[in-house]
């Protein structure tokens, strides 16, 4: 069953195709009010076809109205809007179908802790059990949602949106129209120590985390705060869930880091980037512009070049994996005895 409640309003086939910059195909009448997945539509709902595997269930899906690509409209005989990129389509439709409601005037929970020299901006949000520390600057339209933490001299740009309990340490900066998903910590002190007399000692870091504007964070991910200066993420970045982003790490504009990345502090990665799930990326390191690497690789070398990068061993049977351990153990013995 959907979770997605029909909207009160229909869409017909005509309206959406429109909004969508799309090429209609069907009955233009054709009204849909919600949207779900392809295999389990029903003729209210429209859905979109984008992802390899999809088109085996367009035979017998019931939607009422499918986005398609050009090649898998021409199999498809039900009512469709053909799409350049149908899975961006879809995302408009979201919005057009599932609208998020809007605010028209600022709501404070009571209980709510807003320090007297902390300014909010108008239409926002603040949540249960919030707390916004002193001289702390939230823009216009803001939602803070309950339980998180804003601390001391931070700010946060207009149409930004903070989920629950997310904590934002003292002196952050978040830009404008951002998503910060649950459970989210920005600004704790990086894993900084040093070690004396046979224990470790902790370097306290004083920097900030300064981010961009239309910046998405997933849940649970962390980023730390730099050790003098600033983490830096730019603008358009879009960072998965729980992802650990070390002290004064720089992610250039519009790249995007997929889950369980952990990225070591110092690191630069240029703009336009892809990081693959449980990719480990060493400290220090440069990543040039336009680089993919691709999931559980080990990157321990700046990358100056742009291109596809990967560095992992792929799981095999075990039986299979471990003739290949032996054979690489084997070829290490000949090479240290031929030395």
């Amino acid at each position: 069953m959907s979770p997605n409640k029909p909207d009160t309003r229909k869409w017909t086939l005509s309206e959406l195709a429109n909004q969508l910059g799309g090429r209609a195909e069907g009955n233009a009448e054709k009204s849909v009010t919600h949207i779900d997945e392809l295999k389990y539509a029903s003729k209210d709902a429209i859905c979109h076809c984008s992802i390899t595997g999809q088109e085996k269930f367009l035979k017998n899906t019931s939607a009422g109205i499918v986005i398609l690509t050009e090649s898998a409209a021409r199999e498809y005989h039900g009512d469709c809007i053909v799409s350049a990129n149908p899975r961006l389509a879809f995302a408009q439709v979201v919005e057009l179908l599932h609208p998020q409601p809007a605010d028209e005037q600022k709501k404070i929970d009571g209980t709510a802790s807003v320090h007297p020299t902390a300014l909010i901006g108008d239409c926002g949000q603040i949540g249960a059990n919030v707390v916004i520390g002193r001289n702390a600057r939230i823009g216009n339209c803001v939602s803070i949602g309950a339980g998180s933490v804003v601390g001391d001299n931070v700010s946060i740009g207009e149409g930004t949106k903070i989920e629950f309990n997310v904590s934002i340490y003292s002196g952050c900066c978040i830009g404008s129209n951002c998503s910060v998903f649950s459970g989210v910590v920005i600004g704790a002190s990086g894993f900084s120590y040093e070690q004396h007399c046979g224990e470790w000692r902790p370097i306290r870091n004083i920097g900030n985390v300064v981010i961009g504007d239309r910046v998405d964070i997933g849940a649970c991910t962390t980023i730390d705060r730099g050790s003098i200066r600033s983490t830096v993420i730019g603008d358009g970045v879009k960072i998965d869930n729980n992802v650990q982003i070390g002290h004064n790490v720089e992610v250039g504009e519009h790249s995007l880091i997929v889950g369980n990345v952990g990225i070591a502090g110092s690191v630069k990665i240029g703009k336009n980037c892809i990081v693959g799930g449980q990719v480990a990326i060493a400290s220090h390191l440069e990543i040039t512009d336009d680089v993919t690497i691709q999931a559980s690789s080990l990157v321990t070398k700046s990358i100056p070049n742009p291109g596809t990068y990967s560095g992992s061993i792929p799981a095999r049977e075990v039986s299979t994996w471990k003739r290949t351990l032996a054979q690489l153990y084997k070829l290490n013995k000949i090479n240290a005895s031929s030395a």
